[in-house]
This record gives C-alpha cells, sequence and structure tokens, in this order.
C-alpha cells in the first residue's frame, strides 16, 4: 500500500456486503512493522492494518501513474 492509493477495506472474515466506501491512503504511521494505515474515509480519517483487514486496490497511487507515463 502507498500514499495516495484508492482503496476499499473491510475486516477479515466479514462478508463481500462489508466492503468500506472508496478511501484514500493518506500515510503509514511511523512503526512500518506494525502495518498501521491513515485512510480518509466518508470524511473522517480511520486506521487500518496490513494484517487484520482485506484490502481491494481500485487504483494505484499519483506518483506511480506519472513514473510509469514517462
Amino acid at each position: 500500500m502507498k500514499t495516495g492509493d484508492l482503496i476499499s477495506f473491510k475486516p477479515i472474515d466479514f462478508g463481500n456486503e462489508d466492503w468500506s466506501n472508496p478511501c484514500i491512503v493518506m500515510s503509514q504511521y511511523d512503526s512500518p512493522n506494525e502495518g498501521l494505515w491513515s485512510v480518509w474515509c466518508d470524511g473522517i480519517f480511520c486506521v487500518i492494518d496490513d494484517t487484520n483487514y482485506e484490502i481491494l486496490y481500485l487504483t494505484s497511487s499519483v506518483r506511480e501513474v506519472l513514473n510509469e507515463a514517462g
């Protein structure tokens, strides 16, 4: 996951109807081994992690798209 990615998330083992609305990844917390991320979703900041949530990537970060364009 990278800052600027557009994602959707849900806790592991929740149903397919439990995916979040699209969210923008804002930043990773200072403890990278923890896998904690701040995301902007529905007008609030949420904290998710790589271990307890399923992540669906909707788009790549803007920086990645610009780098691929040349």
